[in-house]
């Protein structure tokens, strides 16, 4: 099929075709990484013109390789930088799924399959978006990033390629991970990130004899529900910028703690996921979790210990005043028609290290809200179609 001759529709539904039936999920995850996708993507690229780009392949600690695919067009001073990520997190229990996760179901405007709005949506408009390039309009050059990783840490993505002087500091830079229906939302800060990981240590013992056991699921409980009202009570402030406008602690992933019903578990291990206001700082957390812990040990016989699996301190906002959420905003005014305005949110995202690194980074893009992650994930094409509109705008103007 020559891609070349495709309605825009048709080439969108065809390349949804070749890279939503590819697993893309992270071996933190119990997947086999992005490669595989990568390899696709690049004859993508091939086949509508592209065959310059640059890898920048790293292997995992697992000797898992993962790909990140950068590609730069024009000679000017300046550039466009659109960054997507190529992996994935996995489908989940697949009894909540009406369409088949790693398939591409279209119907009507819909795209439906896991990855299919996060962060499919932003590849397709990419690829779309140079396959209808128009290089002798460009008034600024237009760079492009594939990137690994950035469901589960970003070591082997973001934060890898940063340090290999790809972006310059006058550069403008989006990241369409995150946005609304509207398209007329542009996220500038996000709240600090944590995860971490509690282990309780009990005594295993039978079910009918609790006097020999220490229950670590209900000194696991708890717990838990004695840090869940001290974290919401202790950290409690509000900030409007951001959606929504409080600190979040929400404990998350549950491990297997016994395999029969008539034995007490002697270990409990349990997940929690923070997303705390730049107001606070993640050692006040911290320090606040410590105390809880030394509290709850005076009446418990249980042991608890715990691991940071992931903590992203809050960088500095990008200002309101910047190049690129001034370019964008004048971009979304004239092609959306719609007053753009800025926001910070919990979810964590590329700008975020692009911040830490002292970049000035915008996140945005046209998308259906509270989809990501979800059973039946999808992405819109005339969604895709408008979002167009708007990386056209600020490469031609």
């Amino acid at each position: 099929m020559n891609l070349a001759e495709l309605s825009d529709k048709e080439f969108i539904e065809e390349i949804a075709n070749r890279l939503l039936s590819i697993k893309a999920v992270s071996p933190k995850s119990d997947g086999k990484g992005e490669y595989e996708k990568s390899v696709e993507l690049k004859k993508i690229l091939n086949e509508i013109g592209y065959n310059n780009v640059t890898d920048y392949n790293i292997k995992d600690n697992t000797g898992v390789v993962r790909p990140n695919i950068v590609l730069k067009i024009g000679n000017f001073g300046k550039t466009l930088w659109i960054i997507c990520h190529i992996d994935t997190v996995p489908e989940g229990d697949i009894k909540l799924w009406k369409h088949e996760p790693y398939k591409a179901t279209i119907e009507e405007d819909k795209i439906y399959g896991r990855g299919s709005e996060d962060n499919g949506q932003a590849i397709f408009t990419v690829l779309l978006l140079l396959r209808n390039l128009e290089t002798e309009k460009m008034k600024i050059n237009l760079g492009i990033a594939f990137v690994s990783d950035e469901e589960t840490g970003n070591d082997y993505g973001i934060k890898y390629i940063i340090n290999k002087d790809i972006f310059n500091k006058n550069d403008l830079i989006i990241v369409p991970d995150a946005g609304t229906n509207d398209g007329n939302i542009i996220e500038t800060a996000e709240k600090t990130v944590m995860q971490l990981k509690f282990q309780i240590t009990g005594k295993q013992g039978h079910a009918s004899m609790p006097e020999s056991s220490i229950n670590a699921f209900r000194e696991a409980s708890k717990f838990l529900d004695m840090m869940d009202f001290n974290l919401h009570e202790k950290f409690n402030n509000s900030d409007k910028l951001f959606i929504p406008p409080y600190s979040t602690f929400e404990p998350t992933k549950h491990e297997k703690n016994i395999d029969n019903v008539n034995t007490i578990p002697g270990t409990d291990v349990f997940y929690w996921d923070f997303r705390v206001l730049p107001q606070y700082s993640s050692k006040s957390v911290i320090d606040e979790i410590d105390e809880l812990i030394a509290k709850f040990s005076k009446t418990s016989k249980a042991k608890i210990a715990y691991g940071v699996i992931d903590l992203v301190d809050a960088p500095a906002p990008t200002s309101d005043s910047s190049e690129v959420v001034v370019k964008l905003k004048d971009a979304i005014r004239s092609t959306i028609k719609k007053e753009p305005f800025t926001i910070g949110i919990g979810g964590e995202t590329f700008a975020s290290f692009l911040r830490s690194n002292g970049f000035s980074a915008a996140v945005w893009s046209t998308t259906a809200i509270e989809n990501a992650h979800m059973p039946d994930e999808f992405c819109l094409i005339s969604h895709i179609i408008q979002d167009l509109a708007v990386y056209k705008y600020l490469l031609y103007n």
